[in-house]
């Protein structure tokens, strides 16, 4: 009898984590038919904002009869939206609910083998929802084959390139100004072989990002074995990332670079994970610091999302160690730190300026000028009603038009209000690692988690308070973030911030200033709503419990 308790007591895990293996497997073969439903269904149907690409004509079955208005097609592709997020969401929920479904190469086999042969679908994407791709490639070649410089106020009108038939108008009289480190090695990829072809240029910008995904992947599951996860949560976090429908359409589907973006901040944080093992010596332990800072100037040269984790970054060594040395060798230490970013973005920058042009360009393509897809656009028409008033008052010809003064009000607020949340989240983060007589310094893992929880809050505020020309791939580093960490309500709504942004691919049509206000407002919305129900409810039901 005896024998027959402890023979059930270890077979019961391991028949709870057979049940699970049909059921994720069932969901990812539904999924799998939703991508390639979406092949079918993507076509460039006037207002509904999509970009037709070369692999648009080598699709045998352009002759199905596909809806020709615009609602009719919004409803259709949010409809397969809607489906594939249940279906993520009913796999993030088995994985959460079940147990351990087997040893670490069968858990890794489940969370890599769905999600590549998603992306291997996603490549055949006929039609894009931006034309940054080809955007990026022009750009490289203008770089590598024409030797001029991309950063002008609008790009030359090269005719005769085969890239520049698939721009659309707007980008042609646009700005092609993108991070130093992208426009470099979208110039490499422009002198691959066959990469004259817009259609294989395509997929090996797809290609590339979708491996890029796949390597997230596994620094994220190298990071949460580091941080010493349980297996469920280790399991759980790599598959949230791996299958999340955003991540899959934004990279392999539309060749973004947060994606790489993703890849540079892991690494970074993965190279300061790596300087606390036991048994480093200080050599190898401020090489491993010096890689991660060099991976974060990269990730800064990459795209401007990386900047307000820099400091954060940067401090994360001093702050574990605020009493060590001199003030002088406290003030070299942060020196060096923040310099050596610096200097990375520098390097791969300065080639590409020239002058006032570059100037003029970067100002024009950094969303600074213009609200899109920003909840706070909601706030410039009652300014303007409020400033009506006071331009008649004045009688100046200055004020006769408050929409610019509306804007900048609005804009300078929400930087004010960003320096203010940052100052605090900055002195907050570095009071955590200060350990007084009776409380020991924190391990590397609980250091390390501390500062991911700091780079999601920082990297949240930003994207909701700077980003006035916010697109829905956006959120990728911050869903990256989230899968390290445990699942509270933080990490919630950050992965509701990445389905409702993903929802919004339907609506990348609409031209109108308030329909795009009103779009900004439902991405950001539920998450906000998400957030600040859990933190009073929790907070209710913790005051109940101690009275």
């Amino acid at each position: 009898m005896t024998r027959t308790l402890l023979a059930s007591t270890v077979e019961q895990p391991q028949a709870i984590s057979r049940r699970h293996w049909p059921v994720l497997l069932g969901l990812a073969l539904v999924s799998e038919g939703l991508y390639v439903l979406l092949l079918l269904a993507l076509r460039p149907i006037a207002g509904l904002g999509l970009v037709p690409t070369p692999l648009l004509a080598l699709q045998p079955w352009n002759n199905l009869a596909l809806p020709s208005s615009r609602v009719e097609a919004i409803s259709l592709l949010l409809t397969l939206l809607l489906a594939l997020t249940a279906c993520y969401a009913l796999a993030g929920w088995r994985a959460l609910a079940g147990d351990r479904p087997g040893s670490s190469g069968s858990m890794l086999g489940l969370v890599l083998g769905p999600s590549l042969l998603f992306g291997l679908t996603l490549l055949c994407l006929p039609t894009l929802f931006s034309d940054t791709a080809f955007a990026s490639l022009f750009s490289g070649r203008l770089i590598a084959l024409y030797g001029l410089a991309p950063w002008r106020t609008t790009p030359p009108a090269l005719v005769s390139d085969p890239y520049w038939s698939w721009l659309t108008p707007l980008t042609r009289h646009s700005p092609l100004v993108y991070g130093p480190l992208w426009e470099w090695l979208c110039a490499l990829l422009a002198l691959l072989p066959g990469a004259s072809s817009p259609a294989l240029g395509l997929l090996l910008l797809k290609g590339l990002l979708l491996l890029a995904h796949l390597l997230n992947t596994l620094l994220i599951w190298s990071l949460l074995g580091r941080l010493g996860a349980s297996p469920r949560a280790h399991f759980t976090g790599s598959l949230l990332y791996a299958w999340n429908p955003l991540a899959l359409l934004a990279l392999a589907g539309d060749g973004h670079s947060e994606g790489l973006l993703l890849t540079l901040l892991l690494v970074a944080l993965w190279g300061l994970l790596s300087r606390e093992q036991e048994g480093r010596s200080q050599a190898v332990a401020l090489l491993a610091e010096g890689g991660a800072l060099v991976a974060l100037g990269l990730a800064i040269a990459l795209s401007p999302l990386a900047l307000p984790l820099w400091p954060l970054l940067a401090g994360f060594s001093l702050w574990q160690r605020a009493a060590a040395g001199s003030r002088w060798s406290r003030l070299w230490a942060w020196t060096w730190r923040l310099l050596l970013p610096a200097v990375v973005v520098l390097l791969l920058a300065l080639p590409l300026w020239h002058g006032a042009d570059s100037y003029r360009a970067v100002m024009a393509a950094s969303g600074w000028l213009s609200f899109a897809h920003s909840p706070l656009a909601l706030l410039v028409p009652l300014l303007r009603r409020l400033y009506t008033p006071l331009a008649v008052l004045l009688d100046s010809p200055r004020h006769r038009q408050p929409a610019q003064p509306a804007e900048l009000t609005v804009k300078g607020g929400a930087l004010f209000c960003f320096a203010l949340l940052f100052i605090w989240l900055l002195a907050s983060t570095s009071a955590r690692f200060r350990s007084g007589r009776d409380c020991p310094p924190p391990t590397a893992a609980q250091a390390l988690s501390s500062l991911i929880t700091a780079c999601l809050l920082a990297l949240g505020a930003w994207l909701l308070l700077l980003s006035f020309n916010f697109w829905p791939w956006y959120a990728l580093p911050l869903l990256g973030l989230a899968t390290l960490r445990r699942r509270d309500a933080l990490s919630g709504s950050a992965l509701l911030f990445s389905l409702t942004a993903l929802l919004s691919l339907a609506m990348l049509g609409i031209s109108s200033a308030l329909g795009q206000a009103l779009e900004g407002l439902l991405i950001f919305l539920p998450p906000l709503v998400y957030l600040t129900g859990a933190f009073f409810w929790r907070g209710r039901r913790a005051i109940f419990k101690e009275a």
